[in-house]
């Protein structure tokens, strides 16, 4: 588990880090920014699925340990995350990006700070699965004569 989230972070921040250096152009390249958007949406994409049918279940299978019970707490904030990043995208359409170049420059390194911000709180919380999924792999399982 741990290795298919390390893939996909560093798939995402690869993406993340070609748009940052496009970004730095002093004119937008239209067609490269809006494939660095879409590279980045569809990484993006892909973890979202990845957590729907591989975290979340481990994650409510160990609710009641912490790791289990702080992976169902950053699922819990995970609407306010997808809004902010839905306002953001549809506040800068390509057209806008394009007229406003040092606005979407601004608004979008913010934004990348607060993506970096989220995958942190990611990393975190999937190691701490990954550590409990371990243990569990490891540990035997309690018999009716041991209980």
């Amino acid at each position: 588990m741990l290795l298919k989230w390390l893939e996909m972070r560093a798939a995402l921040t690869r993406t993340m880090t070609e748009h940052r250096a496009l970004c730095n152009a002093p004119t937008p390249d239209v067609a490269a920014i809006s494939r660095s958007r879409w590279l980045i949406s569809n990484a993006s994409r892909q973890r979202a699925a990845w957590f729907v049918t591989t975290v979340n279940p481990l994650a409510e299978r160990l609710a009641d340990r912490p790791s289990g019970a702080a992976w169902l707490a950053l699922q819990a904030d995970m609407p306010a995350y997808r809004h902010r990043i839905s306002s953001f995208v549809s506040r800068w359409p390509t057209e806008a990006v394009v007229e406003d170049w040092s606005g979407y420059r601004h608004d979008v390194a913010e934004l990348r700070f607060a993506i970096a911000q989220w995958l942190r709180r990611e990393d975190v919380a999937i190691r701490a699965l990954a550590v409990e999924q371990e243990a569990m792999a490891v540990l035997p399982p309690v018999t009716a004569c041991q209980a």
